[in-house]
């Protein structure tokens, strides 16, 4: 490896990382990984005791921002807060379809730890979440803490320990099968229920919605689906989710638990039999659910000092993939690279190289392994904005040869290969 192939990974590397770092991992995200692995042998409160109430006082222990180990004592205001962050200029990691807990103290956004009881029993995760904030055409990060109830934790764990169905990944020395996730791919949003009525919702529903939660007085309405979900090609923006197999639904946890069920019903297809009301009248359907894994991004490649991934649920959560089979998503580029010089800049899908489809990372690897150094590529771009274009630019094999990083489980590590480069073949 020459000077400038090192030089050129430790730049790609450092930036890719910086990006996975800032903005596909809130720190709520980095609290619950490293919890995942502690709290095996900790005093858990169980998903199946009552939850937080508006009233019960709870102690936060955590760490000051000066690390120092602090307990303070405070007061539940909101024990099911809707989170609601919109989306950021650039597609990032952005938490949706949950609940969260307020607190009568403003503790700063700094301090973290995790919520507890009188007897130290823990409730909630004390983490913080990244929002951006606009003014005017420019926007800031905005941080916020609030509590994550300890179910959403516990169940996940209950799974691991217990043996779950997905692929083997090692933690702490240990390869644990990873639990498989059914998931309803829409972001939704609730509505109080008056609110509901004056769109028309039938005062029979609005009894019953409010029989079933008395609390929370919502119905939960469709802000958008995932691109190439099952729900996208069912559910429409502003449609009421009313009742799951007839029961009525109030919050996300109820769509979940539904979701969940599906898992233990023998012959099962992964649908679910969804009311919902729309323009003004009832409707009955049934919706398709997915299966993720939770693994997130697992393999990149750097062609031409762009990164290439497959779309991430960020970029899927807008709603739009190209017609052209989806493509390849470019996440970064470096400076000085072909892709700089030529203005294949981020934020938008290569769906063909050559006149040759590339609908997704594998198709795109076999296509650029046939180019060679110092041969002109026409590529056709699809922005995030729906926006095609043609460019050409001049393939650099010698500073900037094809290379990929994938995940491994087995190690739970990141392994870089050369796919093309000029003084060698093809790895």
């Amino acid at each position: 490896m020459t000077l400038e192939d090192t030089q050129t990974l430790e730049t790609s590397a450092f930036a890719y990382d910086q990006r996975l770092t800032t903005t596909n991992a809130s720190t709520a995200e980095q609290v619950i990984e490293h919890t995942l692995v502690m709290l095996e042998d900790l005093y858990l409160a169980r998903s199946s005791e009552p939850p937080l109430r508006r009233g019960d006082s709870v102690y936060l222990v955590g760490l000051s921002r000066s690390l120092q180990a602090t307990s303070r004592k405070s007061v539940v205001t909101n024990p099911c807060a809707a989170v609601n962050i919109g989306s950021a200029d650039c597609p990032r990691y952005r938490a949706t379809n949950m609940e969260v807990i307020e607190l009568d103290t403003d503790f700063g956004s700094t301090f973290s730890g995790v919520l507890t009881d009188e007897h130290g029993k823990v409730q909630a995760i004390w983490g913080s979440f990244s929002t951006q904030v606009k003014y005017g055409s420019s926007a800031e990060d905005h941080q916020f803490v609030r509590g994550i109830p300890i179910y959403a934790i516990s169940e996940v764990l209950d799974k691991i320990i217990s043996g779950a169905k997905g692929s083997l990944l090692l933690i702490n020395g240990i390869k644990r099968p990873m639990p498989l996730n059914r998931i309803l791919e829409a972001e939704l949003y609730p509505t109080l229920l008056s609110k509901a009525r004056s769109y028309g919702l039938s005062d029979a529903w609005v009894q019953a919605l409010a029989k079933k939660d008395p609390i929370r007085r919502q119905v939960l309405r469709v802000k958008g689906c995932l691109a190439g979900s099952k729900a996208e090609r069912l559910l429409e923006q502003n449609d009421m989710l009313l009742a799951i197999n007839k029961v009525p639904i109030t919050c996300f946890r109820d769509i979940e638990n539904a979701c969940q069920e599906l898992d233990k019903c023998q012959g099962s297809d992964g649908s679910l039999n969804v009311t919902v009301f729309r323009q003004g009248h009832e409707q009955e359907l049934v919706v398709g659910t997915d299966v993720r894994d939770g693994n997130g991004t697992t393999r990149m490649v750097n062609w031409c000092g762009c990164v290439v991934q497959d779309p991430h649920p960020a970029v899927r959560a807008l709603g739009f993939l190209p017609e052209e089979g989806h493509g390849v998503y470019v996440a970064r580029w470096c400076h000085g690279s072909p892709v700089h010089r030529y203005g294949l800049y981020a934020l938008q899908w290569i769906v063909e190289i050559n006149g040759k489809l590339t609908p997704d990372l594998e198709t795109f690897v076999d296509v650029t392994k046939g180019l060679e150094h110092g041969e002109f590529v026409r590529v056709r771009t699809v922005h995030l904005n729906g926006k095609p274009r043609v460019l050409t630019l001049k393939q650099d094999l010698h500073y900037w040869p094809t290379w990929e990083l994938r995940f491994d489980p087995e190690t739970a590590t990141w392994r870089r290969s050369t796919i093309k480069a000029m003084d060698s073949n093809v790895a």
